[in-house]
């Protein structure tokens, strides 16, 4: 193959980097995209998501895999099954949530790429023993990443 033009890269099932206590894997990160974008798995236990939050720097687009997704916007909630996808633009307030009493499985994509990074900050905080609420909001503000509640 020519080395001036991108070349294919391929991700077999199960693998990418995972970051157990996130419930995150890498599967393309920013420098196997040209920065272009970041995808990821994650999942989220019964009745679990995250607080409501909001990135400056990226769009993310959320695929269900398994289960189901609720999204709050402001006090809007949008729902969605497996098969069911959602673009989620930067500067829009919003929290994920699984709905449902069995894990939700997801792919997700966050234009640009970068995100990754806040992952994985957090999880050698995590390591180190050094991630609590003042490490976890230096790390998210770092990344463009306010949480609201």
């Amino acid at each position: 193959m020519n080395s001036d033009y991108p070349q294919p890269i391929l991700v077999p099932p199960g693998s990418g980097k995972e970051l157990k206590f996130l419930g995150v894997t890498h599967k393309l990160t920013y420098h196997q995209t040209n920065s272009e974008f970041y995808l990821f798995e994650f999942e989220f236990d019964p009745e679990s998501g995250n607080r409501l939050h909001v990135h400056r720097y990226e769009d993310e687009i959320v695929y269900v895999l398994e289960g189901a997704i609720e999204i709050r916007l402001d006090n809007q909630k949008l729902k969605a099954g497996a098969g069911g996808v959602a673009k989620l633009p930067k500067r829009i307030p919003h929290a994920l949530y699984n709905p449902l009493k069995t894990r939700s499985r997801y792919l997700a994509m966050a234009i640009p790429g970068g995100m990754e990074k806040f992952f994985d900050d957090l999880s050698a905080a995590k390591a180190e023993g050094t991630l609590d609420d003042a490490t976890h909001r230096k790390i998210s503000l770092k990344y463009g990443i306010e949480w609201l509640e």
